[in-house]
């Protein structure tokens, strides 16, 4: 039998199989969502949008789309943005209404504002959003959040 838990602080998974224990290690923390939701990312595939993801920093492979089976002249990589204007992209990407998904790697803590906003704007947009920080803390909240509110076509 296979289990599998996530360690909460680092960027490792650890599979037991037959009291045996395996390590896989992620490059970033986009490419942990990309494994991790890989399933609904391509139902989410499907639809006729765009598929974004934010970072400060170059973090996806065009390698890790192609072997997850994703449309790449879907997939919109925004690198390099800097922490005082994330939530703000973050935002006007969501109410665009042009994504399926908006991937996004945050580095400072959300305020409670941040939070309310981002809130509304998955309400408005109808668009997934899965927020993550660069130390792989603390996005479920937001993935449920969206996924609750968002119906999957």
């Amino acid at each position: 039998m296979l289990t599998t838990n996530k360690m909460k602080t680092s960027n490792l998974i650890h599979l037991n199989k037959d009291n045996q224990l395996d390590i896989v290690s992620f490059d970033s923390p986009l490419q942990h969502v990309l494994q991790q939701h890989l399933l609904l990312l391509r139902l989410l595939n499907q639809q006729n949008k765009w598929q974004l993801w934010i970072s400060s920093r170059p973090m996806l492979k065009r390698s890790w789309i192609k072997q997850a089976g994703l449309h790449e002249q879907k997939v919109i990589q925004l690198a390099n943005i800097h922490d005082t204007n994330m939530i703000s992209i973050i935002e006007k990407a969501l109410l665009s209404k042009t994504s399926s998904y908006v991937v996004a790697c945050i580095n400072q803590p959300l305020t409670d504002s941040d939070k309310h906003n981002l809130q509304v704007a998955v309400k408005k947009s109808g668009t997934h959003l899965f927020l993550i920080d660069d130390n792989y803390l603390n996005y479920n909240d937001f993935m449920t959040m969206s996924l609750a509110v968002n119906n999957i076509h």
